[in-house]
This record gives structure tokens, sequence and C-alpha cells, in this order.
């Protein structure tokens, strides 16, 4: 609140349905302006060696999934301005510029403002919505909005982009040169010290180790590097050179000189990932939210408080869904992290799907179809 208006700024929040409203409601019933990421920062899909067709579907359908997220929320709030913001990245640099293609706006997996803001005026017209640039702003009392002048001559197009671009790599290069410069290739001791941060990361939560459960294979490139199989198992970690005979559940490739950046904490995990100096591969196709959760948080207090969330939740609150004629009962929240499903998730084709984080059950087996996550307990009724 300032000055009697209120403003709901929802960048990285992942808020509910039920905590938009709320917010709301704090807010006194009213939200003159609401800020929606409309664009991820998620490494999936595109670090992902994934054939052409499949990546184009998999974009288009992580891309879709965001501006739903962000549709639902106004739609459960009704601000007075709605503004898409939050993309798309660009990717500076000879190791990663190839990745520029998930900007393309009518394609890419990331959304800009402008096309956010199209996309989601076609989907709820009645709702005033804009986007803005650096520079711009609005006045809350009238809802008169004064355009940057330099801002203005900037475009999101395809063509303008790219020679922006070019322009800002030639500006950063010097930066850039000096990030590489501090990440110097690592001594032989590397695989000793990968082996010691796992040894660590194993200690961390038996919960975790049990729900990942399976062997992930790490491809590092470049002086010292190597090919070692990380086997997350119930009881502990142990770290091996990689053998032929083993078939893992993920692989990671990356260079070196990153990896020693996390090992001498210098970075994060997450860091590392959202870089996108790194490139993955699953088999079977399934997101494990248990592996990223631990190399993310690397942390015991964190990694318990989700362990109490999850084990401790009261799924006495349910829902009856109906699906291809069908009808079952379900827990109202997602098993994942607790989104109401009432308002928040889209049933079709004998399939919930949590529009939070997308993650898809089977109704009849209440099997999580696309991620590692806990049984929803679904029971057909009739």
């Amino acid at each position: 609140m300032a000055d009697g208006r209120a403003v709901l700024h929802c960048n990285d929040a992942r808020l509910t349905a039920a905590q938009a409203r709320r917010a709301k409601h704090l807010a006194g019933g009213r939200l003159d302006l609401m800020a929606l990421q409309a664009s991820g920062a998620s490494w999936h899909p595109i670090c992902y060696e994934y054939p052409p067709e499949e990546m184009a579907r998999v974009s288009m359908a992580k891309r879709v999934s965001k501006l739903r997220a962000a549709q639902r929320l106004v739609r459960q709030t009704e601000p007075e301005l709605a503004v898409p913001f939050a993309g798309p990245p660009c990717f500076l640099g000879e190791e990663v510029e190839h990745l520029n293609w998930v900007l393309d706006q009518a394609d890419g997996a990331f959304c800009d403002p402008e096309a956010a803001t199209a996309w989601l005026r076609e989907h709820l017209p009645r709702q005033r919505w804009d986007s803005f640039k650096p520079g711009d702003a609005v006045d809350l009392d009238t809802g008169e909005i004064t355009r940057d002048p330099v801002s203005a001559e900037f475009s999101f197009a395809d063509a303008g982009r790219e020679a922006y671009l070019r322009r800002y790599t030639a500006d950063r290069a010097a930066a850039l040169a000096e990030v590489v410069a501090d990440h110097p290739d690592p001594g032989p001791d590397l695989f000793d010290r990968f082996t010691a941060h796992f040894a660590y990361l194993g200690g961390l939560s038996d919960y975790f180790l049990e729900q990942i459960s399976m062997i992930v294979r790490f491809e590092i490139t470049g002086p010292n590097g190597g090919v070692w199989d990380v086997d997350f198992a119930p009881g502990g970690v142990t770290v091996a050179q990689a053998s032929p005979d083993v078939r893992p559940h993920y692989r990671i490739t990356t260079a070196g000189r990153w990896l020693d950046g996390v090992l001498s904490g210098r970075m994060a995990w997450e860091d590392l990932l959202i870089s996108f100096r790194v490139s993955l591969y699953r088999d079977p196709d399934v997101y494990n939210d248990y592996l990223v959760g631990l190399l993310k948080h690397a942390n015991a207090p964190a990694l318990q408080a989700v362990e109490a969330y999850e084990t401790g939740r009261d799924e006495s609150e349910r829902i009856t869904v109906e699906s291809d004629g069908a009808r079952y009962d379900i827990p109202r929240y997602c098993p994942h992290a607790g989104e109401d499903l009432a308002v928040g998730a889209v049933v079709r084709d004998g399939q919930i799907h949590c529009l939070a984080h997308n993650f898809a059950f089977d109704l009849a087996t209440g099997d999580c179809l696309n991620a590692r996550a806990a049984n929803l307990t679904s029971r057909k009724v009739s």
C-alpha cells in the first residue's frame, strides 16, 4: 500500500489463487495494479536434449502454462490494471548465445511483455491490460501511462531484438570475459572434491534420498573432467566412475570451470542451472523435484521443513471432479505445493493438471505422470 493505492507484485511469488484473493482482501478489496510474471526462468526445456519437434511442443506447453497461471490469478482478483512482465531473458556469449531461439515471439518458450499482453487480452478481454518498458510511468489516480521516449524505440520483434542483442553482447564483452576469467579450469582434485560434495548432500535428508532414489550421471567437460555416476539411494549417496552397464535416469553435462564454482561455494547449483551453462537429459522424461530441491537448498533445516509439510498434510478437505463421464474424489490441495485444485486446476482426458507448476495426475490411479510427487489419493465415486 502507498498513498491509498494497492500494488501486488508477483515476481517469483508463485501465488496460489487463494493467496492472491487474500492479498486483495488485505489491501481493502481493491488492487490498483497487479504485476504478473508471464515468463519463466526455468532451464526446462531449454537446456534439455530433445528432438526439434519435441522441443517445440514442450516449449509451447511451458509458455502457455505460464500464461494460464497469470490469467488464473487475474481472473480471481480483477485488478484495475494488470501488467505482465519478467521476460524474456537473453543469452550473451558464445557458450549460450545459440539459446536465443527461445525468444521468438510466435514459437519461443519465453514470452516478452508485449506478446504476453496480447495473449492475455485475448483470453480475458474485459480486463484492462498493459505492458511497460524501462522508464515508463503510470499514474494510479488517473490511469494515465507516460512512455519513456528512449525505450519506445526498442522493439521485441525478432529483427530489432537480434540487432539489439548483437550490440549488447559487444558492449558487455569485457564483463563476459571477466566472468570466465573468474572461473578458471579446475585442478586434478576435482573428482575428489565432487565426491566429498555429494557425500555431504547425502547426509542432509533421508527423506529426500528416498524420493530421489536414482542414479544421476555427470559429464564434466574440459581439463580434469570426467563422467561420474552419483547414486542417490535410501541410506546414502555413492559416487563412482561411470559404467557402461549403468543406465542413469538423469544426465547433467557442464564444463569443469562451472562445476568448480559450485564446489568452491562461489555459486549455488541453482545459479549454475539458471545460467543455462548446462545440458540435461532424462530417461524416462519425468521431472524429479526432489533432486532439484536437494541441489538448490543444500540445507538441512530447509529440507526438513519440506518433509514436515509433505508428511503432515491434512487431506481431510476433499472435492469432487468430473472427467469423461466419471466422478473422482480428490484432495482439495495439490500434493506437490498446496495449490487449491478447486480453482487452480484443469481437468481433461482423465487427468488433472495443477496450474501452479504444471504437475499432471492420473485421476484413476492418483499417480503423477510428469514428475516425482506424492500420490493424489484420488478415488472414483461413480
